[in-house]
């Protein structure tokens, strides 16, 4: 069991991986580009939003079972958020208006100054402080209407964008709209190529692989059979060891070969380096004689040794001349040993009788494989059918898709009328908006240029036209306010109420806008039922939630385990090989018999037990002599101690002649001592090995044949039980690529293959144009509009104060002009000076009283006392003012009861 198991674990599953597609249109869109300022307000919106959509009522009205307005009154009563929205607008709108009537409607003030008897100092300080204070009046009202002016540019500015954006996604929506639709259809043609392709391309790859190991029969049965064999009895050891021992008998003749030849090359080089050797000698001891009698004792201790004390040309021959090396050079040569001749041909039958079981098994097992063959074409034929339920589901879906598609073109037409007209409403309204910013800001510019009396009638002007505005303003922002914040209830807050997706599951699922009564299964579960061919086969009824749906799409699961395909393919019961009867019994029949191994090295051993009677050799004394004897060293010592007598004689001559002779032994050395000394070392090294592979022979023999006698035995009992195991290995591999196709499929289709991520991307792209490119602009425009509309309502009293301030300024202006303007005549100049002599207590200058009665004084009152004299005196320019002096007569010395005299 074991083995099975570790045979199925070493199965390869690297089956081929579909690829999908990369040809969607969506994500090269843009959609997901740009910042989305308005989106906060889907936050306030949430607040006023009722917390459970009226589910039957737009049911209903999908269906047109009520009318526009049944369903507008059934939506009021749910709505008060909205109702609040609106009313808070109206009364905003209302207020310019309201605002202006009471201005105009209001009494002017009064800007008289006090006139009677006092003091000019005082008066002048009272009109300068009102100067003043209208000055800082007027220089703060028109602080804040710039600041006004610049929030209301500001919002027509945000208007614009939201207005233009709006229209674009508008535009952008038919392409968008049809991508999607294009995307979906590719992405269930690309659904269907994928799952096909697991099924199919899996099942071809594991029938193919099944075929293969059919046709691998005698390497993944018979083969390991013979492996566990050879590794249990050692059999190919053996045959090795066999070889061997033939091998060895070969070796040691072609060592012999090899010995005899050095020999020869040996004993010819040692004839010559022997005369060599003695002709140095020879010219030693001539150096000798001439070396000089303080040096002689130097010369004296120069030795060498010829071949005759090394005593090496004998050994040679010696070696040459051995009986036994010729003996076993003739027990080496195959060919003249009929033993070794029948061990080789014994051994080459049995070695091929083992080593030729994978090929009869593979013969043995033929017509088993065919009918394995079989079983797996039914199960590729039952499989394109289950694939074939699939396209035809799948190609209805993307009819519906295509369907879908041209519907749509005749919606988008009227679809794009919509956005034309509410975009040229946003650009009227933004213009309007504009016009009235800029008189506004016209008003200002003259009010900086100091036309007073201009920049007043313009600012007069500016607040009625945002008394009209207004309710324009207020009209259009109560529009986009319910288009852009039913469409966050509608269509945002369902699409984004993740994970639950309450609301849109209500809507689709149950009960359902899209068909007339609740679907029983869900959406999903009518799409496929619908699409399914008539006589598909349901293993159960497909039951998902769009929510789980959207989830797991979400996730990128394969779309083959999120919809619940198999409760229509029902794929993973025609795939389990084990309820296939006939092709299990298939797979059963394959297997292999022991019957080659019983009795086959009988023959063998016989002629093993033969060769057990071999001479033996020991050259052991032989090789230690010509270990020891080495004339290249010694002439390498003679040279070297050469050299050092040379450097101690104090003769010039000596020296030279005992380097000459250096020179000539080196030549000596290199030329023929040395190659002597590489042939001893090899035949040292030839005896060696010829000693070491003659020793181990005969035990080499005796071992194999023992071994060979209980692998023998060992086949004889046990081969029938290693080859039942091992046949049912192979079966189960068998059965494993079924069982592995199986589980790949199933994963791969639960979770790589096909996934859904694009579905989720499609509906993804589809809420992030309606919400954040078309409602978020919507709910900033009406933002902006209504920011405008409260500017304004700011703006209208700020403006008709500052052109009060504008006016007010103006009449003292007049004022103080015509105070600074009298002028006093000669006569008059004398009288005072005569009345202030003699009545310094009863007069003072009349100019003061025309002061205060020009304070309190209209024009035509004031021009009673300009030009009085204008005709008395030449001096007197037209239209001063002349002065007159009166004096004060107290009665009883009462200050305050006085009367006044003209003078």
């Amino acid at each position: 069991m074991q083995a099975m198991e570790q045979s199925v674990a070493i199965i390869p599953h690297d089956y081929p991986e579909p690829v999908a597609t990369d040809s969607y249109i969506i994500p090269t869109l843009g959609l997901y580009h740009g910042s989305f300022v308005f989106t906060y307000l889907s936050t306030f919106l949430s607040y006023i939003t009722p917390y459970d959509l009226p589910v039957e009522l737009l049911r209903d009205a999908f269906h047109t079972k009520v009318s526009f307005l049944q369903l507008i009154l059934e939506a009021l009563k749910v709505e008060s958020g909205y109702i609040c929205l609106i009313a808070i607008f109206f009364l905003i709108s209302l207020i310019p208006l309201c605002y202006t009537i009471a201005w105009g409607c209001a009494k002017e003030p009064d800007d008289d100054l006090n006139p009677g008897p006092t003091v000019d100092a005082i008066i002048q300080a009272e009109e300068l402080s009102l100067e003043e204070s209208l000055h800082c009046r007027k220089s703060f009202l028109g602080l804040m209407l710039q600041v006004v002016i610049l929030l209301l540019i500001a919002g027509v500015i945000a208007m614009f964008v939201t207005n233009e954006q709006i229209a674009s996604a508008v535009d952008h929506t038919p392409t968008v709209v049809r991508s999607s639709l294009l995307d979906a259809a590719t992405y269930l043609r690309d659904a269907e190529s994928q799952m096909r392709f697991v099924i199919a391309q899996g099942l071809a790859t594991a029938t193919e692989r099944i075929r293969d190991d059919l046709e691998a029969v005698d390497k993944l049965l018979g083969e390991p059979i013979q492996h566990h064999l050879a590794l249990f009895t050692g059999i190919d050891i053996i045959f090795e060891s066999i070889i061997e021992i033939s091998t060895s008998s070969s070796n040691l003749s072609r060592r012999i070969h090899l010995l005899q030849d050095a020999l020869a090359r040996a004993a010819k080089i040692s004839y010559e380096a022997e005369y060599r050797l003695d002709e140095l000698q020879i010219q030693l001891t001539v150096l000798q004689r001439q070396c000089t009698f303080r040096d002689r004792p130097l010369c004296d201790t120069l030795r060498i040794r010829n071949f005759e004390d090394t005593g090496l040309i004998d050994r040679i021959r010696k070696l040459q001349a051995d009986r036994t090396l010729a003996k076993l050079m003739a027990m080496g040569e195959a060919s003249r040993n009929s033993s070794m001749h029948a061990l080789s041909q014994e051994l080459t039958l049995a070695r091929a009788t083992f080593r030729n079981y994978a090929g009869e098994v593979r013969n043995a097992t033929e017509e088993q494989a065919d009918q394995v063959e079989e079983r797996l074409e039914e199960l590729s034929n039952d499989t394109e059918a289950t694939v074939s339920v699939l396209s035809q589901t799948i190609g209805e879906l993307v009819g519906q898709v295509n369907r879908t598609a041209n519907f749509s073109d005749s919606f988008f037409d009227r679809y794009r009328e919509i956005g034309a007209i509410l975009w040229l409403a946003g650009l009227a309204t933004t213009i309007m908006t504009l016009l009235v910013t800029l008189i506004l800001l016209s008003a200002l510019s003259c009010g900086c240029c100091h036309a007073d009396n201009k920049a007043g009638i313009t600012l007069i002007l500016g607040a009625v036209c945002i008394c009209i505005a207004s309710l324009a303003l207020s009209g259009f922002t109560m529009m986009e306010m319910l288009l852009g914040a039913h469409g966050q209830l509608f269509i945002c807050h369902p699409l984004y109420n993740e994970p639950d997706y309450t609301v849109l599951q209500k809507l689709i699922d149950k009960p359902g806008l899209i068909y007339p009564t609740e679907p029983q299964y869900g959406i999903i579960g009518e799409l496929l039922r619908q699409a399914a061919p008539a006589d598909a086969r349901w293993s159960q009824p497909v039951q998902i939630s769009l929510s789980k749906a959207l989830n797991e799409c979400e996730q990128g699961r394969g779309s083959y385990g999120t919809f619940q395909l198999d409760s229509l393919l029902n794929l993973s019961a025609k795939i389990e090989h084990r309820k296939r009867p006939e092709l299990e019994r298939a797979i059963e029949s394959v297997g292999a018999s022991e019957e080659p191994f019983l009795g086959f090295t009988v023959r063998i051993q016989g002629i093993l037990e033969d060769m057990l009677y071999d001479s033996d050799l020991n050259m052991t004394s032989t090789r230690i002599e010509l270990t020891q004897l080495s004339p290249d060293k010694d002439v390498l010592t003679f040279i070297d101690q050469l050299q050092r007598v040379s450097a101690q004689i104090q003769d010039v001559a000596t020296s030279s002649r005992m380097t000459t002779l250096g020179s000539r032994a080196k030549r000596l050395q290199l030329s023929l001592l040395a190659p002597l000394e590489q042939l001893r070392g090899d035949i040292v090294y030839h005896l060696t090995a010829l000693e070491l592979q003659l020793s181990p022979w005969a035990a080499q023999v005796n071992k194999s044949l023992t071994h060979l006698r209980n692998a023998q035995s060992f086949l004889d009992t046990d081969a029938a039980e290693v080859c039942y195991n091992r046949s049912d290995t192979y079966r189960a591999r068998l059965r494993g690529h079924l069982d592995a196709y199986r589980n790949y499929t199933t994963m791969v289709l639960n979770d790589r293959c096909a996934s859904c991520r694009p579905l989720f991307d499609i509906f993804d792209a589809m809420r992030m144009l309606f919400c954040h490119h078309i409602m978020d602009p919507m709910n900033g425009l009406w933002f902006s509009a209504f920011l405008c509309l409260f500017l304004w309502a700011v703006a209208t009293p700020l403006s008709l104060m500052l052109s009060s301030t504008y006016r007010r300024l103006e009449i003292l202006s007049t004022k103080l002009q015509h105070s600074n303007s009298h002028r006093y005549n000669a006569r008059a100049s004398v009288r005072e000076d005569q009345r202030e002599s003699s009545h310094w207590s009863t007069q003072r200058s009349v100019w003061v009283h025309v002061n205060a009665m020009a304070e309190s004084s209209t024009d035509e009152e004031l021009s009673h006392y300009t030009a009085t004299g204008s005709g008395e005196e030449d001096g007197t320019e037209e239209g001063a003012v002349v002065i007159e002096y009166i004096e004060l007569r107290y009665e009883s010395g009462d200050p305050t009861n006085y009367r006044e005299s003209l003078i």
